[in-house]
């Protein structure tokens, strides 16, 4: 759970001073930097309670959770058994692990040392909800948001009403965290969680629980995946060919007609040109199209390129055009409209499967219409975005 605290670098509370830099290089994304600092900082002022707090956080959003809990180990041997606030961190990194016995242990313990304490019972919602027991999450943020209005409770209940299935609800705890943050990132997380839990309940109804693989990348990134395979599924060729052959058909059953179709950067070029051929398109430089064009902006992999990045959000400003990724990896910042896989894999394995799969004739994949109807749904980013919806 972020402090407010973590996202101001100039404090008057001269007690936090130390902490400029390290919260500095954290809202800039120099997270290996921000930790140096961090632990210097507690190195030379060891009582600085929201330096161990934001160390943790840090660790963290890192996914470092083993690095976490050696964290919270270190705040424990300093402040004594007596102290709650350790006994929180190690709560929550024990939570992260999945060892949620000990982390409900850890934090009623903290608890039963202050049951005021707003941060042991906002961790102790998120371990309940981690296991599935969204009454007993709701009712701990409840109590954590009375004893301290902050702005990761009201994202947190808004994740557990999305999972629950109350969809409106989880709408109104985003739409509330968006409105009560001056700070860029969390609000920035509270718009992002909104249009998840909008294009969730676009699906029917469905739970979450009850969602398909290309639903749920959907809901997570708004991509239209073609292929249903896991992300550690093998990547192969014909695969890759036989989501090449789908993509005319998800065209035209969305309407896309693109007067050009661009590659993202030099080694799409090949790509760019096949896509072309099989819309009927054009080909043309990036930096010469314009929204007339309704371009299509293609890419061998998605992996956080800063120019497929650039380009995606020039496409936001423009309102108009849309993106495919032959290969999108988990998590990627800027997810493409349509993916052909999502695969956890290196860019040269991308590249050496494509080349022989761009000479296949390919086999569209039996189970596509679902990859349509998700690409038909108002609650598609290239369909906001034609709107005027999509954020820039």
């Amino acid at each position: 759970m972020r402090l407010s605290s973590s996202f101001a670098v100039f404090r008057a509370d001269p007690a936090e001073q130390d902490l400029a830099r390290a919260r500095w290089l954290t809202r800039e994304g120099k997270t290996e930097a921000a930790e140096r600092e961090y632990r210097a900082a507690l190195a030379a002022r060891p009582d600085m309670a929201a330096g161990w707090i934001e160390l943790v956080e840090l660790l963290r959003q890192g996914k470092r959770h083993q690095a976490a809990l050696e964290v919270a180990t270190g705040a424990e041997a300093h402040f004594g058994p007596d102290a709650a606030m350790p006994l929180v961190l190690k709560g929550a990194a024990l939570s992260e692990l999945g060892r949620t016995r000990e982390a409900v242990k850890a934090l009623e313990a903290a608890l039963e040392r202050d049951g005021n304490l707003a941060l042991a019972w906002h961790e102790l919602a998120y371990a309940a909800f981690k296991v599935g027991e969204f009454s007993r999450a709701l009712l701990a943020l409840d109590r954590a948001f009375a004893l301290e209005p902050h702005i990761d409770t009201l994202l947190l209940r808004g994740r557990i009403l999305r999972e629950a299935g109350q969809y409106e609800a989880a709408e109104v705890a985003f739409d509330a965290a968006q409105q009560a943050t001056e700070h860029d990132v969390p609000k920035r997380d509270a718009e992002r969680e909104g249009l998840t839990t909008r294009r969730a309940a676009a699906l029917g109804g469905k739970r979450p629980a009850a969602f398909t693989m290309r639903e749920r990348v959907f809901v997570e990134t708004g991509t239209a995946v073609i292929d249903a395979g896991a992300p550690d599924a093998p990547l192969t060729a014909e695969l890759l060919a036989g989501c090449l052959a789908a993509l005319p058909g998800l065209a035209r059953e969305v309407g896309w007609k693109p007067a050009v179709v661009t590659s993202a950067a030099g080694v799409d070029g090949v790509l760019a040109q096949a896509v072309a051929k099989a819309l009927g398109a054009n080909t043309a430089l990036i930096a010469a199209i314009d929204p007339a064009d309704r371009p299509l902006i293609v890419t061998l992999l998605n992996g956080g390129n800063a120019e497929w990045s650039k380009q995606a959000k020039r496409l936001s400003r423009w309102s108009a055009g849309a993106t495919f990724a032959l290969v999108q990896v988990p998590g990627a910042p800027d997810p493409a409209d349509v993916a052909g896989a999502i695969r956890a894999v290196p860019a040269d394995e991308v590249r050496s499967f494509a080349g022989t799969a761009l000479a296949l004739p390919g086999i569209e994949p039996a189970d596509a219409a679902e990859t349509a109807g998700l690409l038909s749904n108002a609650q598609a980013p290239w369909y906001r975005r034609a709107a005027g919806q999509e954020p820039t």
